[in-house]
């Protein structure tokens, strides 16, 4: 590659260069930043019309997949004649659409080939920005409405209203042309091959974006076979304390049963129980049932939260002792107590888990012979 491009790219990806760009280009923070950049290419079978099968990917300065793009050449046809479309467009490392450069004296066309304004450019690339566009639902033929068996302009005022949110005025064909090609082939392959590439600085890296999605795709494709750095580890169970309760939630399914068998990880992942939601606490609590062993760092305060649970949090407790088949004392005595709790919900619930063991407790025992005397 030039070096002319290459400074071009960094540029654009990174915004060190103080030089007015001889490209148009627009871009999104990336998932993580990077000193150096290096970069390689695939030949991919993206398995679409466009002719260029070549993915470039960009490293970091260790090595690490930093963001890819593809160069794409394809026709935009409106009424009924064609213009190429000439254009760059960039994926962040988990695939997220990162941004688009047109090359010098390039431009993007609307109905009547009149050119993009600066301010059409910016709408297209907070539209390019959402995976959840209403484009994902319509063909292009369904776009452009019919009359008389003629084709009507491409965004005029018969466009259907689904769509008018989601295209640049009067450029549905650009607007749907290059959204489909962020969203579609090229960023499943991109996905894929990060996927096939996934190590443990590379999630690292990915789980301390400051984008949420990139956080979110990172926590649902942790390999099975990862190895677990302190660094890893340490940035998981810090994701379990973050105010937003999807993140928080994937970091929790996402730790593997193994690294329960720590302590510390356990006394980690219970260390915000008592202040978090009741959704958030049934799932640290399922978590902690996949445990080798309930830690009695844990055992006893869950034990001692209890009166002030709700019942059906009690219930999930409960299970979790009986998973584990808890035998300590002092959570039996705290359980036997619950036998007299004015809801017999979970006054039963009581009953069933201390009946199912030979008690410790003598206290408990007498508690739990009354209460059988009373409820037969």
């Amino acid at each position: 590659m030039s070096r002319i491009l290459y400074i071009l790219l960094f540029s654009a990806l990174f915004s060190l260069s103080g030089k007015k760009p001889e490209t148009l280009e627009y871009f999104h923070s990336p998932t993580f930043q990077a000193k150096k950049t290096v970069f390689t290419y695939e030949l991919v079978d993206f398995n679409d019309t466009i002719p260029n099968d070549t993915l470039f990917i960009i490293k970091d300065e260790d090595k690490l997949i930093h963001s890819y793009y593809r160069n794409i050449q394809t026709g935009v046809c409106i009424d009924r004649e064609c213009r190429l479309l000439d254009i760059t467009l960039y994926w962040s490392v988990t695939g997220r659409y990162l941004g688009f450069k047109l090359p010098k004296g390039e431009f993007l066309s609307k109905t009547e080939h009149d050119p993009f304004k600066p301010e059409d450019y910016k709408q297209l690339h907070a539209l390019l920005a959402d995976p959840y566009s209403s484009l994902a639902n319509y063909r292009i033929e369904e776009l452009v409405p019919m009359i008389d068996n003629e084709e009507v302009d491409g965004v005029s005022a018969a466009t259907i209203a689904g769509v008018k949110d989601y295209i640049v005025e009067d450029a549905v064909y650009t607007t749907y042309t290059i959204w489909h090609i962020v969203h579609g082939k090229p960023q499943q392959k991109i996905e894929a091959y990060t996927q096939k590439n996934l190590q443990p600085d590379l999630v690292t890296k990915i789980l301390s974006s400051s984008n949420n999605s990139d956080v979110i795709w990172g926590l649902e494709n942790i390999p099975s076979d990862l190895e677990w750095t302190e660094a890893l580890q340490h940035k998981l169970f810090d994701l379990i304390a973050n105010k937003e309760f999807r993140i928080s939630s994937k970091a929790i399914e996402s730790i593997p049963p193994a690294l329960l068998a720590n302590e510390q990880n356990q006394q980690k992942l219970f260390i915000d129980f008592e202040n978090s939601s009741f959704f958030k606490q049934r799932k640290i609590i399922s978590k902690l049932e996949e445990a080798p062993f309930l830690a009695s760092s844990i055992e006893l305060p869950l034990a001692e939260m209890l009166p002030l649970m709700n019942g059906s949090m009690i219930k999930n407790v409960l299970d979790l002792f009986a998973t584990h088949q808890t035998t300590n004392v002092e959570s039996e005595k705290i359980i036997a107590n619950l036998l007299n709790h004015e809801n017999q919900f979970i006054a039963r619930k009581a009953f069933q888990f201390l009946n199912q063991y030979s008690i410790n407790s003598k206290k408990a025992a007498r508690q739990l012979e009354k209460y059988e005397r009373k409820h037969n």
